[in-house]
């Protein structure tokens, strides 16, 4: 007599692979998600610099109090600066808010580079949804080259 079907150890043993397969593969998944969870502030964070660096270049010698380009230092551009020269949008998110922003511009003698700090909140639960600050110190000053 022919049988057809699966017999119930076969089922079983089919159940316990299918269910290894999955505890191997969730941690990678979980990670993959929680990456990404930070991807849109992450470009927010980059499109931030580039308005700063459209900013400097704009403002010249109005970027510091010195009224010259010949100096070094730091000069910190808020995101009401950038917000209201017309270089970045609001975050675009429902309920987050990203305003306290900071983009901080550090020249030397021979470099340029820019820095950030960004804290996004909930505006409904004022949980701190991203945190990234790139900016190592509050202390910023210019001087004359």
């Amino acid at each position: 007599m022919k049988k057809n079907g699966f017999t119930l150890i076969e089922l079983i043993a089919t159940i316990v692979i299918m269910a290894l397969i999955l505890l191997l593969v969730m941690p990678a998944i979980t990670a993959l998600q929680n990456n990404n969870k930070d991807r849109p502030y992450e470009y927010y964070a980059d499109s931030l610099i580039e308005a700063a660096k459209i900013y400097v270049t704009r403002e010249g010698e109005d970027i510091t109090s010195l009224g010259t380009l010949d100096f070094t230092g730091c000069v910190d551009i808020s995101y009401s600066d950038l917000l209201n020269a017309d270089l970045i949008h609001e975050f675009d998110e429902e309920n987050i808010d990203c305003s306290n922003a900071k983009i901080r511009y550090t020249k030397t003698a021979n470099k340029e580079s820019y820095s950030y700090n960004l804290t996004c909140r909930n505006t409904e639960t004022n949980e701190v949804v991203y945190n990234a600050n790139n900016i190592a110190n509050n202390t910023c000053t210019v001087t004359a080259s």
